[in-house]
């Protein structure tokens, strides 16, 4: 059972970080909003896997009901932290829409986003494989925003695409769609978890 845990923890911390790097550099050279508001997301995922890391490392030491309550306490705070990304795309988005930017596309950087829709898709696959092994609400939490990421990057890179298309701020209205939608399902996920703490 361990080893799904640290499995799951390791390599969605080394995955986002590593796509964290990728869309900040991408984000930054082309002055695209929503391209970095996902660089910011995957630097949240990346701190996310590591609390839930910590977290299977003290429910594997606790155990029994409080194994339980460990992990519960874990994705809370995994989904405040995915909760504050989504805030933080609303905010860039209304920046955005007041101070517009132009954006530089290029088929390298279209090719290299595209490229991290699947990697995300591979690591969502790999947690619900993991989960289905030893289940887990933590590793069950991290598959689902892996698969929210997805949808979130193709949205970014049809942004990307759209602006240098049409003369709209589709830059500034994905970030705030995108946002919305992530701060809503994570405010759902809190609501469950705090739910479960007090209860029980």
């Amino acid at each position: 059972m361990k080893k799904y845990y640290y499995t799951a923890g390791i390599v969605g911390t080394a995955v986002n970080f590593l796509l964290f790097i990728i869309k900040l550099y991408i984000g930054n050279a082309a002055f695209s909003l929503t391209i970095y508001c996902d660089a910011v997301n995957n630097l949240g995922d990346t701190f996310s896997c590591l609390i839930a890391l910590a977290g299977f490392v003290l429910a594997v030491k606790l155990g029994g009901r409080r194994s339980l309550r460990t992990q519960s306490v874990a994705a809370f705070v995994i989904s405040i932290i995915i909760a504050m990304t989504g805030f933080f795309f609303v905010y860039r988005g209304l920046d955005r829409l007041m101070y517009p930017a132009a954006v530089l596309y290029t088929p390298k950087y279209a090719a290299l986003i595209t490229a991290t829709i699947f990697v995300k898709l591979g690591l969502g696959f790999l947690f619900l494989h993991l989960n289905k092994k030893s289940p887990s609400v933590i590793i069950k939490a991290l598959a689902l925003d892996s698969f929210l990421d997805c949808f979130i990057t193709l949205f970014t890179l049809m942004s990307m695409v759209l602006i240098t298309k049409v003369n709209f701020a589709f830059d500034a209205y994905f970030a705030f769609i995108c946002g919305t939608a992530i701060t809503v399902e994570a405010v759902r996920c809190i609501i469950k978890e705090a739910k479960f703490l007090i209860n029980d």
